[in-house]
């Protein structure tokens, strides 16, 4: 089972000035957590100080966020993809024995000798988030997943937080604007002005 993130008075923002409180106290596995809101809320900068890329304001994150395989990997709204084939982007992070599974799990084995100049935003978004997964992070942190996924790629990607949830692999935080349960115990991760 993942260990939880403790959130200790959590103030999250930019260059020092607040922009949100947080008040949620243990992330765990057995849930997919939600951020909500509308824009400038700060949804992405909660994720962004969750994977280590923005300092807290004030407050304390623990285990102190670390990249890679046992801390957590952020995934950006709009695809990032290196140049190269689907394939090339995944073994970026993968264990060449263990891609051809992220590979299913996202629907993307058709694709995967495709270079990424020629995808559609839809297989762009899942081959991205296929990246982070591959990477077997502690904790996933995803921005607006469902606004670039095609219809199959919501439905897999659903299929992917409940299945992950159920066996408690990796704490997921999903930024949206809209409420979505996935089929599995969810939680909101509730943001205040300061």
């Amino acid at each position: 089972m993942t260990q939880p993130i403790t959130l200790s008075g959590l103030v999250i923002g930019h260059g020092g000035r607040a922009v949100a409180r947080v008040t949620a106290g243990e992330l765990g596995a057995d849930r997919a957590w939600l951020v909500t809101g509308p824009n400038g809320s700060g949804k992405t900068t909660l994720l962004k100080t969750l994977a280590g890329l923005l300092p807290p304001v004030a407050g304390s994150i623990s285990p102190v966020p670390a990249p890679g395989s046992s801390g957590c990997v952020f995934v950006h709204a709009t695809p990032v993809l290196f140049r190269g084939t689907v394939r090339s982007n995944l073994t970026v992070t993968a264990d060449p024995a263990g891609l051809e599974s992220v590979a299913t799990a996202f629907g993307l084995t058709d694709w995967l000798d495709r270079p990424v100049r020629e995808l559609s935003q839809g297989i762009r978004q899942r081959t991205s988030i296929a990246r982070a997964v591959a990477r077997s992070p502690r904790c996933l942190l995803v921005d607006e997943a469902e606004g670039g996924l095609d219809e199959r790629g919501r439905e897999l990607w659903a299929e992917f937080v409940r299945s992950t949830v159920g066996a408690r692999r990796m704490v997921i935080v999903v930024a949206a604007h809209k409420h979505d349960s996935f089929g599995v115990p969810t939680e909101r991760i509730t943001l205040s002005g300061v």
